[in-house]
């Protein structure tokens, strides 16, 4: 098994929601809370589905938010997959579980956004994040499930399946798995991260560095990998 790696997203559709407003706000207070919200918005497009107000508050339109929203979902999907080895190649159907996997997990982000305060000529944001845990939480239970599985395999019990039926039947065990522990999620200590918005003539928005540092924190990649007992079966 795989350790989990930190994701790394397509950063342009990032740099797309992080499109710069017109700047209306006055006094301090308006900003605080303005650049509140922005942040907030811009997380909640990546991780939690499009609205309309969080579109509108991100500066950007229904379809960039929907393509970036949707491209995340994909890839946690596929960092799913390739975490767990998964092979679904001749059963291109499971595909989907995991995609609404992912959906499942995303809809779970544990994070808080600060109002913007001054810090010299700018204003800074704090943003706590509880890193996501599901691979920690679900690590005994998936293990053991692969070994039971390998026993299976040992014994003949999948000797007779297609191809296809073999890769369907552990993916969907291991969706079981993953599936319930995302329903009881866990979250590993909270990390806090302060981001600068940066204001131009024309506006303002946050630095890409800022977007990847949030999106690093959304899962603990400290995962300790509970490994099942080595089968002595002779192959």
């Amino acid at each position: 098994m795989n350790r989990i790696k930190n994701h790394k997203k397509t950063r342009l559709l990032w740099l797309l929601v992080a499109a710069a407003l017109t700047l209306s706000a006055c006094g301090s207070d308006k900003y605080a809370k303005r650049y509140q919200n922005y942040v907030k918005s811009l997380i909640a497009l990546n991780y939690l589905g499009v609205t309309d107000e969080d579109v509108k508050t991100a500066g950007t339109t229904d379809s960039d938010a929907n393509t970036v929203y949707n491209d995340n979902i994909e890839f946690l999907a596929n960092n799913i997959i390739s975490y767990y080895n998964v092979m679904i190649d001749n059963a291109p159907e499971m595909k989907q579980g995991f995609v609404d996997l992912a959906a499942k997990i995303y809809g779970k982000v544990n994070y808080s956004v600060s109002k913007a305060y001054p810090y010299g000529s700018v204003y800074l944001v704090d943003v706590t994040i509880h890193p996501i845990d599901l691979f920690s939480q679900s690590s005994a239970e998936v293990a053991a499930y692969v070994y039971g599985f390998n026993e299976a395999v040992a014994n003949g019990k999948y000797d007779d399946y297609e191809l296809a039926a073999y890769e369907k039947e552990f993916a969907s065990g291991l969706l079981y798995i993953l599936n319930e522990a995302a329903e009881t999620m866990t979250y590993a200590d909270p990390v806090t991260l302060t981001v600068e918005i940066v204001e131009t003539e024309d506006g303002y928005s946050i630095r890409e560095r800022d977007l990847m540092d949030i999106d690093a924190c959304m899962f603990n990649t400290n995962v300790v990998i509970t490994e099942a007992p080595q089968s002595t079966t002779e192959e």
